[in-house]
Parts: structure tokens; sequence; C-alpha cells
């Protein structure tokens, strides 16, 4: 049992990377930097609990940084945004709550005091977090998540967040002013993220939901979704109220059908640390499951889980590979598609002749 119990809090640190010290931000105010958040170790018992979550594919949260202002027009523009108006109700650090333009007028104005300028600022000065869940999850319970995490986060920042139910997605936008109340500029980096991540989850299982938060390569995931403002503007070409996609989306198109048609292969630098991520993660899900196979029935069960979830993995594929492959699968079709009407003129010439 120790063996184990020590094998999966290994596997814990590594599914639970980003839950590590925060990255000090600039003291605005002079004097020294704030003491950044010590580092969590995850127990054997959190890590078992990760585990089942991981291969048992618990919905995963999401939580994004979407924007920021950098002057007091760009807040108030997310202000507006996010109150629709004045018409959802937003609450801030305090518990207040606010709605109507004037009181989402008067919480903008309070926010004045630090120094930010009105336009044209050089700075961020606040940060656009979006917190969400897939479609489904009870969206009460996501809003009281959402009013924890910025509580156990955020507790010496001003913020704002508000829910909105207007799609398929329960999620709430949070706006948290960039500088807290000792002067401290908030700094977010990649492992900070995955903490948010991390804290997100652990409140919405407090409210009852099932909730997950690991990397994506950990899942078997390859691909990176893309950025909100790539998917804005592909859903307006799609649409037809935009006359060409994103211009990453159209470059990796392009690069797509010159391999597709020349079969000019595209070199991509992060594919082989692409399938070196992908073997580490299968040995380190062996060595757990090894182990597990020499404990209990439960864990025995555990093992199997682990393996079929291994087993299922969708194949290490770029997104690149796989719009090449999907281009040629439909070069195919379509040759096969001219190859009939070919066909049935040359059967028809033959009959004419027979007769």
């Amino acid at each position: 049992m120790r063996e184990i119990d020590g094998v999966l809090r290994d596997w814990g640190e590594v599914a639970g990377k980003g839950v590590v010290k925060a990255r000090k931000g600039r003291n605005i105010a002079g004097g020294t930097y704030v003491k950044p958040a010590s580092k969590r170790n995850m127990s054997a018992t959190a890590a078992r609990q990760k585990l089942i979550a991981t291969v048992r594919k618990a919905p995963e949260v999401m939580v994004k940084i979407s924007g920021g202002g950098k002057d007091m027009r760009s807040i108030k523009a997310h202000f507006d945004y996010i109150s629709r108006n004045g018409e959802v109700e937003i609450e801030d650090e305090q518990g207040r709550i606010h709605q109507g333009k004037e009181e989402v007028r008067d919480v903008r104005d309070a926010w004045k005091g630090a120094g930010i300028p009105y336009e044209n600022g050089r700075r961020r000065e606040a940060f656009n977090i979006v917190l969400s869940m897939p479609p489904g999850t009870d969206r009460a319970a996501v809003k009281d998540a959402a009013r924890a995490f910025a509580s156990e986060l955020f507790c010496n920042h001003q913020y704002v967040f508000a829910s909105h139910d207007d799609e398929k997605h329960p999620h709430v936008h949070l706006a948290v002013k960039a500088v807290d109340q000792d002067g401290v500029r908030l700094n977010p980096r990649k492992a900070d993220l995955q903490h948010w991540r991390e804290t997100f989850a652990e409140k919405l299982r407090e409210q009852g939901i099932e909730a997950n938060a690991t990397p994506r390569q950990l899942r078997g995931v390859v691909k990176k979704a893309d950025k909100q403002a790539v998917r804005h503007i592909n859903k307006e070409h799609g649409k037809g109220r935009r006359k060409e996609p994103a211009r990453v989306t159209a470059s990796q198109r392009k690069a797509a059908e010159l391999e597709a048609k020349t079969g000019r292969k595209h070199i991509n630098p992060a594919q082989d640390n692409i399938s070196v991520r992908r073997k580490q993660v299968q040995h380190d899900f062996g060595t757990v499951a090894r182990a597990l196979a020499a404990g209990s029935v439960e864990d025995k069960q555990l093992a199997l889980e682990v393996v079929q979830f291994v087993q299922q993995m969708p194949p290490v594929q770029t997104r690149h590979a796989e719009q090449v492959e999907a281009l040629q699968r439909a070069a195919v079709h379509k040759k096969r598609a001219e190859r009939v009407p070919e066909k049935d003129r040359a059967e028809r010439k033959d009959q004419g002749r027979s007769r």
C-alpha cells in the first residue's frame, strides 16, 4: 500500500503540474516583493481521486484569460459587455450585487482610484477571465464555484463577475483589477493558469459537480484549442459575415492543401516533442497500472481502467496532419465519383454497338 501511495503521489505531481508557487508580480508602490504562494504537494488520496477522474473522463474545466483592458475606456466596455449594459447583475469582491447602468457605472468609478488612464493605456490594468463547464452542468453551481474561486485567488484585488445563460456552456465572466490593495501587479503565467484550473475544479467538486483539471497532453489531446479571437472570426466567416477566415486558419489550410497536392511534407518542429511527451505519459500511466495491479481488488480494477484509458487515447496527430488526411480522402472520393459517370457512358456506348 505504501508503495502504491508513493507511485500515486509521483503521478499526481505530474498530473497536477502547474500547482506550483505563483510567480511574484512587481510591487508598483515600491519596497520588497510579496512572498509568492507556497507549493502544494498532492497527497496520495488526492492523486488517486484525480487518477479516477481522469481515466473515467470527468468533465474538464475551462479557465482562460480572454483579454484585459489597458485603460478605463476598455474596462468600461468590458463591464458593459458582461453586464449586458446593466441588464445582467454583476457581483463584486465584497459580495455586493450591482444591476442597471448607473450601478455598473458606480463600480467602474470605484476602479479609477489607482491611476488607471481613461484611454491610451500602455499596460494591462485588468484581466478578463472566463470560467466555463460543458453543457448540462448546473449553472447555479458554476456561479457559486466561480464566486469561491475568485474569493480564494483574488482576495486582495477588486473584481466583478457575471454569469451568462445565453450559451449552452455555463460560463462566468470575471474581471480582476491587475493591481491589488498592496500595489502588487498580477502577473499570471502558464503554471498559474493550471493552478487556476485546479482551483476551479476543486470549487466545483465542493458544489457536488464532477470536475477535473488535467493538462491536455495527459489526456492524449494533441491539438491546442484555437484562441477566442480566431474562433470568433471563423464563426463570423462561417455565417457569411466575413469574407475571409482568420489569417492563421487560412495559412494552415494553405499549407495542408500544398502538402496534399504535392506530397511535400510540412516540417513541424514540435512533432518530435509531441511524440516524446506521449511516450512519457504512457510510461507514467504504465507505472501506475503496474503498481495498482499488485494491490487490492479495487486497485486491480482501477489498473484495468488505466490500461483501457491509455489504449483509447487518440493518435498522435497534429491539426496539420489531420487536415492533410481529410483533403486526401476528399480527393480520392472525388476521383471515384468522377469515374462512375465515365463507366456509365462506356457501358451505354457498348450497349449501342451491340444493338
